[in-house]
C-alpha cells in the first residue's frame, strides 16, 4: 500500500466514478481500476460496490476512508510544518522588548534559540507602554517579551512564569526606610501611571487598580519605564516593577522595596494571534522551555500557577 493509493480510494469515494476520478488524478481509467482493486486485495476487504450503473461505498470502505482522510491530513500538515521549518533559513525574527522582558530569562532564550536555528536572523526593538500590544498585532514585531494582564484578541500570550513585585520610591519617600512595604501602605500614594492610551487593565494593575476598586491618584503619566523612574526619584512618585526590574535596573536618588503582600508580576511572550509562521513559534516553544528548565535563573521567580492568588495568568 502506498500513499497514492489512499489519494485514489478517497477521489473514488468524492466523486463515486471510475472514469472522473482517473481524470480528477491524471491517469487512464484502466490503470486508476487496477490500483483500487490492489489496494482492496491488500486490505483484505471491499472497499466499493460495483455495478454497470453506480459505485457505492461499502461499511468497510467507510470505515477505511474515514482513517484514509485523517491520515492524508496528517501527511499533508507534517509536510507543510517541515518544508515551513526547512524555508527557516530565509527568514527573520523581529523581536520586542518590554523593559525588563523575561528578566534573566531572556538572554538564555534568545540563546538557546540562535542555537536551535541559526539560520534565522534575529532583530531587536524597544517597545513603549503604548505600542507593546498593536506592534505585535499588526506586525511590527514577529514575537515579543511583555507583562500581563493583556486582554486583546489579536494577539495569543503565554505565559513564561511569575516574580514578586517591587514598589519604585524616591530616596527621601516616607516608606523608603523600611524593609518591605504593604498594600495597603500605597493605596493613596501619587503613582506615576502609563498613559491613556496604554492598554487597560494592564494600565491600572500596576497601581492597584484592581484592588484599591478604582483609579490612583495621579502624579503623572509616561510611556517609557525610564521616564516612570525619573519621575518616581524626582516628583516623590511611586510605581510598582517586577522583581527583575530591580536587578537589571537603577536610577539615582530612587529605591526599590519588596511589596509583601501583593500578587506577583507574570512574564509572558506573546505573538499574533492567527496565521504566526513556524519560526515564530518555534521562538515561542523555546521560551516556554526554557522557563521550566532554568527557571532557578530568576531570583524568586516561580512558575505562574504557585503564584499568589489574584496574579495574571496569561491573559
Amino acid at each position: 500500500m502506498d500513499i497514492r493509493q489512499i489519494e485514489y480510494a478517497v477521489t473514488l469515494a468524492d466523486t463515486l466514478h471510475f472514469g472522473r476520478a482517473a481524470a480528477r488524478v491524471y491517469i487512464a481509467q484502466s490503470a486508476f481500476s487496477t490500483q483500487i482493486a490492489r489496494l482492496e486485495k491488500e486490505i483484505g476487504a471491499q472497499l466499493f460496490d460495483r455495478t454497470a450503473n453506480r459505485v457505492a461505498i461499502t461499511p468497510a470502505g467507510e470505515l477505511f476512508l474515514d482513517r484514509a482522510r485523517t491520515i492524508l491530513e496528517q501527511i499533508k500538515s507534517a509536510s507543510e510544518d517541515a518544508a515551513a521549518l526547512q524555508t527557516m533559513r530565509e527568514r527573520q525574527l523581529r523581536v520586542g522588548l518590554f523593559h525588563d522582558a523575561a528578566g534573566e530569562l531572556t538572554p538564555l532564550i534568545v540563546s538557546a534559540y540562535r542555537q536551535a536555528f541559526p539560520e534565522v536572523e534575529l532583530s531587536f526593538c524597544e517597545l513603549t507602554m503604548i505600542d507593546q500590544v498593536d506592534a505585535v498585532a499588526e506586525g511590527t514585531v514577529d514575537v515579543a517579551f511583555l507583562r500581563t494582564p493583556l486582554h486583546d484578541s489579536r494577539i495569543r500570550v503565554a505565559g513564561l512564569f511569575a516574580e514578586p513585585r517591587y514598589v519604585g520610591l524616591s530616596e527621601g519617600h516616607r516608606l523608603a526606610s523600611r524593609s518591605e512595604v504593604a498594600i495597603e501602605d500605597l493605596i493613596d500614594e501619587r503613582f506615576v501611571m502609563a498613559s491613556p492610551r496604554a492598554p487597560e487593565p494592564w494600565r491600572g494593575y500596576w497601581a492597584f487598580d484592581d484592588l484599591r476598586g478604582g483609579p490612583s491618584r495621579v502624579a503623572t503619566t509616561v510611556a517609557r519605564v525610564w521616564d516612570s523612574m525619573t519621575a518616581i526619584a524626582y516628583q516623590n512618585a511611586v510605581d510598582t516593577f517586577p522583581g527583575s526590574a530591580t536587578r537589571l535596573y537603577q536610577a539615582a536618588g530612587m529605591v526599590y522595596r519588596p511589596i509583601k503582600d501583593g500578587t506577583y508580576a507574570t512574564s509572558a511572550v506573546a505573538t499574533r494571534n492567527r496565521n504566526c509562521p513556524a519560526h515564530v513559534d518555534a521562538f515561542l516553544q523555546v521560551a516556554l522551555q526554557l522557563s521550566q528548565t532554568a527557571l532557578s535563573a530568576v531570583p524568586g521567580a516561580v512558575p505562574i500557577d504557585q503564584a499568589p492568588a489574584g496574579t495574571p495568568t496569561a491573559a
